[in-house]
């Protein structure tokens, strides 16, 4: 508790002095100074609704919660849905958002904040998605015994709840009403820190999520000015990615290279386009509309096309992986029926490391093995129709996390 304590007084201050020189940070603070005026706003417009509150970190957990959101909207269209954000990345990517009623930050952990929350917002239910844990907020949402449910949740033996100094945090875990975990891994690791009869294998509705858009097709008028050579994606790449990828589009040219890097201020696209000499940005594309007939190599130079994109690529590439945060979303490619390949570092990502176990993708070291693997998905009879069939393979054998996650709100709902 008391570490728990001293996080709370000292992150603001931080985020504070970090807004200095980081943008984020500052985003943060600014969000958490307006959080109150834009909750109570926010409340006049739903007044007499009730509400479902929805909480995720940031924009990929939201990404996680959507099916779920999108599948209570259908069945219980009477609920207002109410989303918060730890996270600007989250909150500036979906304030508006029209899939759900309200969109504001969280305002920070405290004993004033979280009841000055539960008596404004009033939720009905309270839905966290994947890691949240924030103990105010829990403790107050049992103490007025509204079911709060924690979903595609994710564990691993090292985090903080499993450490003999972890009390405080064991703790946070049996304020939960409901814990839906990913897999029989993570269950038998929570299982004896909980009642098991609040705790039950869901999977990751990030399956459900990517399944759905990759049957959402939407086609997207410029790539018509490309070439009709096939095209290599390669997605959310940083500075590491993108080096080791412009050395491989020398020994395949045959392609068009189109790179959408994770960041695209003016500064990111700078630096993209210093290392990838030879390219153009998809603004240039369209500011000239000129009918490519050779392969080439495309900066994606705006937001937002990402997931659409993957569509028209014969082998993605999904940054990342070279990077301390890890790789990024492998399951949006794969759900297209086409190979993956990341950099390595994919400890932490469960989907990740089981696409390239059941062989829908491979991770890499270095430019020699992402040259290795293209060549291999090229030149190897059968090889490339066999690691397509395993990638969707993959997607659709880990679908029906929603399903499962709704029969739980269900149960929640119904209870007096």
């Amino acid at each position: 508790m008391l570490l728990y304590k001293l996080f709370l007084f000292t992150y603001p201050k931080v985020a504070k002095w970090l807004g200095l020189f980081n943008q984020k940070a500052k985003q943060w603070t600014i969000g958490q100074n307006g959080v109150w005026d834009e909750i109570e706003e926010k409340q006049k417009q739903l007044s007499g609704f009730q509400i479902i509150w929805f909480h995720a970190a940031s924009f990929g957990e939201f990404e996680q919660g959507l099916p779920i959101i999108e599948a209570l909207k259908l069945k219980h269209p009477q609920y207002k849905i109410w989303v918060t954000f730890f996270s600007p990345s989250g909150y500036l990517h979906r304030k508006n958002d029209p899939s759900v009623d309200a969109v504001t930050y969280l305002p920070f952990d405290s004993p004033e904040n979280a009841v000055r929350f539960m008596n404004t917002v009033k939720p009905k239910l309270i839905v966290f998605i994947k890691y949240e844990f924030w103990f105010y907020y829990l403790t107050e949402a049992r103490n007025r015994q509204i079911p709060i449910i924690l979903a595609s949740a994710i564990f691993r033996p090292n985090q903080i709840f499993f450490r003999w100094y972890g009390g405080f945090y064991k703790k946070m875990l049996s304020l939960f009403s409901s814990i839906l975990v990913q897999d029989e891994e993570m269950y038998e690791l929570v299982a004896p820190n909980i009642k098991k009869t609040r705790l039950f294998i869901s999977g990751d509705t990030r399956f459900d999520r990517v399944f759905q858009t990759s049957r959402e097709l939407n086609s997207i008028d410029w790539m018509q000015l490309l070439s009709s050579h096939k095209n290599i994606i390669a997605g959310s790449t940083w500075k590491e990615d993108e080096i080791i990828l412009f050395k491989t589009t020398a020994h395949f040219t045959q392609f068009n290279w189109i790179i959408v890097p994770h960041h695209v201020d003016e500064k990111s696209i700078a630096s993209s386009k210093k290392i990838f000499t030879n390219a153009i940005t998809l603004t240039e594309l369209l500011k000239n509309g000129i009918k490519h007939n050779k392969p080439i190599v495309l900066i994606v130079d705006k937001i937002g096309l990402l997931r659409t994109l993957y569509q028209y690529a014969y082998i993605s590439y999904v940054g990342g992986g070279f990077g301390k945060d890890g790789v990024h979303n492998v399951l949006e490619p794969a759900a297209f029926g086409i190979p993956v390949i990341w950099g390595h570092n994919d400890i932490k990502y469960k989907e990740a490391i089981g696409l390239r176990k059941n062989n829908g993708g491979y991770h890499i070291k270095n430019e020699a093995e992402l040259v290795l693997h293209l060549n291999e998905l090229l030149n190897t009879a059968g090889r490339y129709e066999q690691v397509s069939n395993n990638a969707s393979n993959y997607i659709l054998s880990n679908t029906g996390a929603t399903k499962k996650t709704m029969k739980e709100i269900d149960i929640q709902l119904d209870k007096p």
